[in-house]
């Protein structure tokens, strides 16, 4: 289904524009910026007040940070 037909069949195209989806865009940029430095603090926490490591917390920064790299090539080099 083309961007286009989809946006026609939800009504987007008069709802929302540029601007509308370039905020949506930010927001969620910033949500992700926002969300990575929510978990350092926490891991930072746990390993200097409870002393001990959450692995858990470790691999989901370093799952985030990963599909932020490979999105950030994939679309350097589709473009």
């Amino acid at each position: 289904m083309s961007s286009k037909l989809l946006n026609r069949f939800l009504m987007l195209d008069h709802v929302a524009d540029e601007r509308f989806r370039e905020h949506g865009r930010r927001s969620t940029s910033t949500a992700a910026i926002v969300g990575v430095l929510t978990l350092f603090v926490l891991l930072e926490y746990r390993l200097l007040v409870e002393h001990r490591i959450s692995w858990d917390l470790i691999l989901v920064i370093y799952a985030m940070g990963i599909t932020k790299i490979v999105l950030m090539l994939w679309y350097r080099f589709s473009n």
